[in-house]
């Protein structure tokens, strides 16, 4: 499950002379997978910063992960909750803590009445990614309300459209697509640079969704009764796991 590489020998292109970037896999469509890289990475490491950032393209038909959940709501959204919950399970609750998650534009239309039944019925691609950046943005208003005795920060972030490989699980002919439009994307660099400042603005509202350090997005109007239902369905499903 757990694969550690050296960057200098593994990731040549990365700028980091003194080797003090360490990998770590994880297969987010592995639960158990997920669940013992990140404690590993406890073992011996304290976090500042969390980014939720995995994230996969709906596959054009529905596809199913080893744990039986549809691919899009465990990769791009249970895992992270996982994912989450460990490190800060495993964090000093007197030191601060960044959690974000990188959403899309589309999480505005995902389901809003949460019903996880619906995950692997009447499956529709852009409806399953919708909903899991859904998902993701209304886990950073859950995190803070779970562990109210951590100093943590938890927001979202719609990067907008930048050139990735997210296509990677779609047709032959949209991954073609995609890669001629890629170059009039916005640069992955330029996303990660409106993340970093967000994170470094010292601005931080739980639960909001931002588009920049100055910008900030619609915040899910969710019934609360249906989000706290919901929040617990998902943690009973990563229960095990913890």
């Amino acid at each position: 499950w757990r694969i550690t590489y050296d960057s200098r020998s593994y990731f040549p292109d990365i700028d980091d002379p003194e080797g003090r970037l360490t990998f770590v896999q994880a297969d987010f469509c592995d639960l158990e997978s997920t669940s013992y890289a990140i404690k590993e990475i406890c073992r011996n490491k304290i976090f500042d910063i969390v980014i939720n950032n995995a994230g996969v393209l709906s596959p054009p038909r529905l596809r199913l992960t080893g744990n039986g959940f549809e691919y899009t709501f465990q990769v791009n959204f249970l895992s992270h909750l996982l994912a989450s919950e460990i490190v800060i399970r495993n964090s000093d609750p007197a030191l601060p803590l960044i959690a974000a998650a990188t959403v899309s534009m589309v999480y505005i239309i995902g389901d809003k009445d949460l019903d996880i039944h619906l995950i692997n019925s009447n499956y529709n691609s852009l409806r399953a990614y919708s909903n899991s950046k859904l998902y993701l943005a209304l886990m950073c208003s859950w995190l803070p309300e779970l562990y109210p005795e951590h100093d943590l920060k938890c927001f979202a972030f719609d990067p907008g459209i930048f050139s990735s490989e997210i296509y990677r699980m779609q047709h032959r002919w949209f991954s073609k697509l995609y890669r001629i439009a890629s170059p009039f994307m916005k640069s992955p660099v330029r996303a990660a640079d409106e993340y970093a400042r967000v994170i470094e603005s010292g601005r931080i509202i739980n639960g909001a969704v931002y588009k920049s350090c100055k910008s900030v997005g619609v915040i899910p109007e969710i019934n609360p009764e249906a989000s706290r239902d919901f929040r617990n369905k998902c943690h009973d499903l990563i229960q095990p796991y913890l």
